[in-house]
């Protein structure tokens, strides 16, 4: 049975709108505080108080309604039917936003449409001066291990002598 397809509007809007409404619960709601206690530490979160298994309860269920809700955009926005190719990796490609994004809801729409860009821009020089697609896999490769880097120096204050 084949659904409706969705308009490029909505996927965005869909997208755009989870992004800041996740930013305010993580930093906002006592949810997001429980959620934040809970990956830094858990064990000082339950000495804290925090029910740390019912928060990672929520907290699953939350991202896989996310994930659900992804699924569903992908299915119904590119084909209207699911496809033995419909994920060329995409969970891969999410890690590397999350972690482009250094784990922020509002970082991760910007990250997404830098690796979004790079994509298709290495798409587009495939098709127009038979540049490898591989590039894009490399630009955001290296991007990738820049951000890691960065977040190695931050976190254990490496300075140059």
């Amino acid at each position: 049975m084949r659904c409706g397809l969705l308009s490029r509007a909505v996927r965005r809007t869909a997208s755009a709108v989870a992004g800041p409404v996740l930013a305010f619960v993580v930093r906002a709601t006592t949810l997001g505080f429980e959620t934040r206690a809970v990956g830094a530490n858990a064990r000082a979160a339950a000495f804290l108080g925090v029910p740390v298994t019912r928060t990672m309860a929520i907290v699953a269920v939350i991202s896989g309604g996310l994930a659900g809700l992804a699924g569903a955009i992908e299915v119904a926005g590119r084909t209207g039917y699911v496809t033995l190719d419909m994920s060329p990796g995409y969970g891969y490609t999410g890690i590397v936003i999350a972690m482009l994004a250094g784990l922020h809801p509002l970082g991760v729409v910007a990250a997404g449409i830098f690796v979004a860009g790079v994509l298709v821009g290495a798409d587009s020089m495939s098709r127009g001066v038979a540049v490898p697609t591989y590039i894009a896999d490399v630009i955001v490769a290296v991007s990738l291990i820049s951000m890691l880097v960065a977040m190695l120096f931050a976190r254990y204050r490496l300075r140059a002598t």
